[in-house]
């Protein structure tokens, strides 16, 4: 390849449903990709978003394969199929297409930043197996997903373990902080049938809605799509944020004081934001990550939950600071993210 002519890549992730972690995981690795002489195609990550992040954008994956060097898949559960609002439903079918297609063409293919397992179909878990075969790499975000590979026979040192690649949106997104002093606050969990089950979820919900009520003036109240909260009606004077591209988004994310979520991603970047988090928690995954940053006893199963939790989670959000030891946690967890990059070559 003359000295001139860049290398291609093109990053494949579940972005067509424009949801903020998958997103903001995409660009991360298109930024890294940038880094080392790639000229980057991000099939649906939005117009918006590949503009802000100078990379390509298509609405289709039509011909991008063909013309790319090397093949990146990232970001979510995609090597898992219980990730989703409804168990069983999984992107690992075009994870497979992509991966297969790559090796094929004798392109290098690499899975990163990704959980895998557990998996309710043995379907998914042949194609999890078969992906991790394909590829140069699999970078794995906890020792969850590094024990679900290795229980399915793939080998350790394809695998490498690291942290969610989403604690590193500093090093790599251009940004800046709008400070707001307010406690962001985001609970939209009608679609997850599961938790439907919990008897005290009509508590919990009917006291989240009159604490924004009585603090308008103190919360953000957030989505991480492009609608509103469904907690906007009980307090229409609070202010709101939802993700419509992630250059608007982010630096009033990181302006937080403290966030309350039971979105993984949210906790994630507040976290690498220096913000101290709290998760009533709609996937096992969000628990993994408390157990990360050394916090468990500020995560607990929105299945399982109660009002107590809810009441002890949000006067603990109203004070919470950033501590040494958070601090060091951060950094170390931050080094084992850029793990899952710098295989990428």
């Amino acid at each position: 390849m003359p000295d001139n002519v860049k290398k291609s890549a093109v990053v494949v992730g579940p972005y067509r449903v424009h949801n903020f972690g998958d997103d903001l995981v995409g660009a991360i690795i298109a930024k890294r990709l940038q880094r080392v002489g790639y000229n980057v195609t991000v099939p649906r990550l939005g117009q918006n978003n590949c503009d802000w992040l100078g990379t390509n954008f298509t609405e289709t994956y039509d011909g991008v394969f063909e013309d790319a060097d090397t093949i990146v898949v990232g970001g979510g559960g995609i090597m898992s199929d219980t990730s989703g609002a409804k168990p069983g439903a999984s992107y690992l079918e075009i994870v497979a297409r992509a991966a297969m297609g790559g090796r094929l063409s004798g392109k290098k293919v690499y899975v990163t930043s990704v959980g895998a397992g557990p998996w309710m179909l043995e379907k998914s878990k042949m194609l999890a197996f078969g992906v991790s075969m394909i590829a140069d790499k699999v970078g794995v975000r906890d020792q969850e997903s590094f024990d679900h590979l290795a229980g399915i026979g793939v080998k350790g040192n394809k695998v490498v373990l690291g942290s969610d690649c989403a604690l590193l949106s500093a090093d790599f997104l251009d940004f800046k902080a709008v400070p707001n002093d307010k406690i962001g606050i985001q609970l939209d969990i009608k679609q997850f049938e599961d938790i439907q089950q919990n008897p005290h979820l009509e508590k919990i919900s009917e006291a989240l809605k009159e604490y924004v009520s009585s603090n308008e003036s103190s919360v953000m109240l957030i989505s991480n799509g492009g609608r509103k909260s469904p907690l906007a009606k009980s307090a229409p004077g609070a202010a709101t944020l939802e993700y419509n591209g992630l250059g608007d988004f982010l630096p009033h994310l990181a302006g937080l004081k403290s966030m309350f979520t039971s979105h993984l991603h949210l906790a994630i970047t507040s976290y690498s934001q220096r913000i101290p988090t709290f998760s009533l928690y709609v996937r096992e995954k969000t628990k993994r990550f408390y157990e990360q940053i050394g916090r468990p006893e500020r995560a607990v199963d929105l299945k399982t939950a109660t009002l107590n939790d809810f009441e002890r989670f949000i006067s603990a959000a109203e004070t919470a600071t950033w501590t040494d030891q958070d601090e060091e946690t951060l950094q170390k967890l931050q080094s084992k993210a850029r793990m899952l990059l710098e295989f990428i070559k």
